[in-house]
């Protein structure tokens, strides 16, 4: 990342943008409050993966309730079913974009849409209010805020779906946040302001680039990512996997950290060792690489350093497990190298493995999410505990192919199994945890004639 581009972050993230935490504890259970972004998206599930690779002997348990459509105000009729029954000692609120009534963000907006647009405005802090409150009376826990993340309404596209004002809308929720933190002695994560800086300043020279999507409204890969790295900057979590450093002509391993180091050896011009790191790379979804040249998530959180002194020799291959993973200069490796993106190293290949474990643990707590869903519209229609109540309502239907609607079926089938879903759950999330245990490697480095 060129030094311009880290300033600009340096600048952004300096100005207020966030306010500091810390990464969570062993035991602690962390509950994902939201809408669809947090229903569908991924951006906690990479926070899921950074945690079970970078505090594996930490047990910290993530649940998602998003649900897609979702507002401050509707989430308040699940909060027994969707947070209160797991007892989390955190939740973390996101909401905001289908609060504002997006609809009524046109190029000239009537005075009716005026009005409609100052009264969201106004039931969005007063539901949040009352959704915190309630929150706190029944749990008292750590509180997190997340800032909602923007509609881009400044990008250009072919879909004729711009809608001016939606965003500026949303930095009043965002406002609203703080202070509603600020009141309850919550912690801020603000998604908004960076996403909406990166968005203005690559825009400048692509007008059609966005962090957000198409739709202008759901993040994808690259986003998510973001999204994810701010809320792990928020809690200021370690950059390093581990650092070994080595002085060649000293004969000795001067610097071990996060790692232990055996066998040791120099030997015929041949550096060798044994290491087990106490943590894996942080796994980064291929889909979401572009963002790493806009953004410093390898260096904020994914430093495996290695560092060679005292060399004699112009060149050097390191050899990991008997396979060759880089040939480095003499002054790279003083300098020092990261090899946590290297995708060679046994341990990237391994954190990739716990990521893809992980993807199957999401598609399954997604069901999970999807009949919450599907209970969330059902409530205000039928009882959904009554199955042939909710056939007949969707017998009832004239028109079966809304997004609800069409999952009615799904739910009917599903739901009697739910423990069944539970339960893999619980074996895919013990899997995700084994595979991201570290096991030890042995490392050469050989100088090349």
């Amino acid at each position: 990342m060129s030094f311009l581009r880290k300033m600009f972050w340096v600048g952004i993230l300096l100005c207020g943008t966030w306010v500091s935490g810390a990464p969570f504890e062993e035991g602690a259970k962390v509950c994902f409050l939201g809408d669809s972004i947090t229903h569908g998206g991924t951006f906690h599930y990479t926070i899921y993966n950074y945690y079970v690779t970078r505090f594996p002997d930490r047990k910290v348990a993530f649940f998602n309730a998003g649900v897609s459509g979702d507002s401050a105000g509707g989430a308040l009729g699940r909060l027994e079913e969707d947070v209160f029954s797991r007892n989390p000692d955190v939740v973390v609120f996101m909401f905001g974009m289908n609060d504002v009534g997006r609809g009524n963000y046109v190029a000239n907006p009537s005075e009716q849409q005026l009005a409609s647009q100052k009264r969201s405005l106004e039931g969005y802090r007063g539901n949040m209010k009352t959704l915190v409150n309630r929150v706190v009376e029944q749990l008292q826990p750590q509180l997190i805020f997340i800032t909602p993340s923007p509609f881009d309404d400044t990008g250009e596209n072919d879909r004729n779906n711009n809608q001016p004002g939606c965003n500026g809308a949303l930095e009043k929720c965002a406002a609203m946040v703080w202070e509603l933190a600020d009141a309850t002695n919550g912690k801020v994560v603000d998604f908004h302001a960076p996403m909406t800086a990166l968005n203005c300043q690559q825009q400048k020279e692509n007008p059609r680039f966005t962090i957000v999507g198409s739709d202008r409204v759901h993040p994808q890969a690259p986003g998510h990512l973001m999204m994810a790295w701010l809320f792990l900057k928020a809690q200021e979590v370690p950059a390093l996997v581990s650092e070994v450093v080595i002085d060649g002509a000293k004969r000795e391993v001067t610097r071990c950290e996060n790692a232990e180091i055996s066998d040791f050896q120099v030997k015929n011009g041949e550096i060798s060792f044994q290491l087990r790191e106490k943590s894996l790379p942080f796994p980064i979804d291929p889909a979401a690489a572009s963002v790493l040249e806009l953004i410093p998530v390898v260096e904020d959180l994914n430093q495996q350093k290695l560092r060679v002194s005292g060399l004699s020799e112009a060149v050097y291959e390191l050899w990991v497990d008997g396979n060759v993973v880089g040939k480095y200069r003499r002054e790279e490796l003083e300098q020092g190298i990261n090899l946590a993106m290297n995708p060679a190293m046994p341990s990237y290949q391994q954190a990739q493995k716990v990521r893809e474990l992980s993807l199957q643990r999401m598609a399954t707590e997604r069901l999970l999410r999807d009949y919450a869903a599907s209970r969330w519209f059902l409530r205000r229609k039928v009882n959904p505990d009554d199955l042939a109540a909710v056939q007949a309502f969707y017998d009832s239907l004239s028109h079966k192919t809304g997004y609800y609607e069409s999952r009615i079926p799904k739910y009917i089938a599903g739901w009697p199994q739910r423990e069944t879903v539970v339960e893999k759950l619980t074996q895919e999330d013990a899997a995700v945890r084994a595979a991201a245990v570290p096991v030890k490697h042995a490392y050469v480095l050989k100088a090349i004639p």
